[in-house]
């Protein structure tokens, strides 16, 4: 399930009254500014090669002067390779951003959310360089501004077991076809995991009750050993397609996220749980816990659809502001193969965890 913070202000101190004349009218930024790629070489079944990806915002702000907003260059390098290059005409970024007027004010600002790009993997990507170009509605004239963002691919460092028992089919997990990707500070390699039963469906009867759904109270285990570093276990478990109560969000954005865990692994990577039961959670912040430890049971908690685990790993535990990871898992049976090695799950996948073992860490 997609989680997404309150809309972010391009860039910040715009919404100031005083706008300093040494800026430029038009200026365009990268949220994040930094990004991590994903590298897709291992998976569970024979594919066409390596691929990478990445996902980011651009915030275009115009100051002095209104401008409406005509095109956007696209380019990626690995050093100062040219791997790939688009361009995206005013008609091209309408449809991508369902907005019929691409005026923007002065002191204003238009974000353009989830771009979202991939290609081979075989050169890395080191930079992309975006070129936004925009006319002032005054006099036609010409303007643009050119950001370049950082690229860089994290190693990981903790062998996560995968950390359910039985038949799990991927909703979502990192490919074109994500809804994470919509928040690409924490989430965009985020993966949903919904329990199957014995009729390869994710529920019984109409799906209308809690019991009706196979993930509904199922176990959920550590994937690897660390410190909690965030526990929230009060939210109340949502009727499967009702939808929650924004009050809810109101004090924290990270109850979007419902009962939940973040789990430090000391090596810069943190582990975390989302939606969660209510008043299920076995651990405490603080505490220092093993692999297979149980940490709660499957909920309804927070903005979501349906029981479900959403899982992701990041750099710190807190969502919406730490940068999201790549994930591999390891310990799981997939397409009739176990992987011990930390492998990806693409979405779609029906991945079997064994029965569960508790490990040292």
């Amino acid at each position: 399930m997609s989680h997404l913070p309150p809309s972010a202000s391009y860039p910040p101190g715009s919404e100031s009254t005083s706008i300093p004349e040494n800026l430029p009218h038009v200026y365009a930024e990268s949220r994040p500014s930094r990004l991590v790629a994903a590298l897709y070489d291992t998976l569970p079944f024979p594919n066409i090669g390596k691929t990478q990806e990445v996902a980011f915002d651009i915030g275009i702000t115009a100051y002095h002067a209104t401008v409406s907003l005509t095109g956007m260059v696209f380019k990626g390098y690995s050093g100062h390779q040219l791997l790939f290059e688009q361009r995206w005409s005013a008609r091209l970024i309408r449809e991508r951003t369902k907005q019929d007027d691409l005026t923007i004010p002065a002191q204003t600002g238009l974000a353009l959310r989830s771009l979202h790009f991939m290609l081979q993997g075989y050169e890395l990507l080191t930079s992309l360089e975006v070129t936004v170009v925009a006319k002032y509605e005054e006099d036609g004239q010409t303007s643009q501004s050119v950001v370049n963002i950082p690229v860089e691919f994290h190693t990981q460092q903790t062998d996560l077991h995968f950390p359910l028992s039985g038949a799990w089919w991927t909703i979502q997990a990192g490919d074109w076809s994500d809804q994470h990707k919509q928040e690409v500070f924490s989430q965009p390699f985020a993966l949903d995991f919904v329990k199957l039963g014995p009729n390869n469906l994710q529920y019984a009867g109409d799906g209308l009750t809690l019991e009706d759904h196979y993930s509904w109270n199922q176990p959920v285990y550590a994937t690897a050993g660390g410190k909690v570093a965030y526990a929230s276990y009060d939210m109340p478990d949502l009727k499967p397609g009702a939808p929650p109560d924004p009050r809810l969000f109101r004090d924290d954005v990270r109850r979007l996220l419902g009962n939940a865990v973040a789990i430090s692994h000391a090596n810069g990577e943190f582990s975390y749980y989302g939606h969660l039961q209510q008043a299920s959670l076995q651990v405490n912040e603080g505490q220092v816990i093993r692999r297979g430890t149980l940490l709660g049971y499957v909920g309804n908690s927070g903005n979501s659809p349906g029981p479900h685990l959403h899982f992701h790993l990041m750099e710190g535990p807190n969502i919406f502001i730490d940068r999201g990871l790549p994930v591999r898992f390891s310990n799981f049976w997939a397409g009739g193969q176990f992987f011990n090695q930390p492998t990806f799950i693409p979405t779609r996948m029906i991945v079997v965890g064994p029965e569960h073992n508790r490990e040292t860490a």
